[in-house]
């Protein structure tokens, strides 16, 4: 059997679904591992929210000069 400890699981997106089952399930050991790996996210990446915001700006504006 494969080992499954927190090192060897495949890495699983940061979605939002992904955490709020992550809690529903209260694992403890689950969840300090996801808010390890989406810090890490955050600290690579940055606000992704805002990034997304931005983009949809840049599509309205996009879609404006098309017309």
């Amino acid at each position: 059997m494969a080992d499954q400890s927190p090192t060897n699981l495949a890495p699983v997106p940061l979605y939002g679904v992904t955490i709020h089952h992550c809690i529903a399930d209260g694992d403890l050991a689950k969840m300090k591992q996801l808010l390890r790996e989406a810090e890490e996210f955050l600290a690579q990446h940055g606000d992704v929210s805002a990034a997304v915001e931005a983009l949809k700006i840049e599509i309205a504006r996009a879609e404006a000069r098309q017309k």
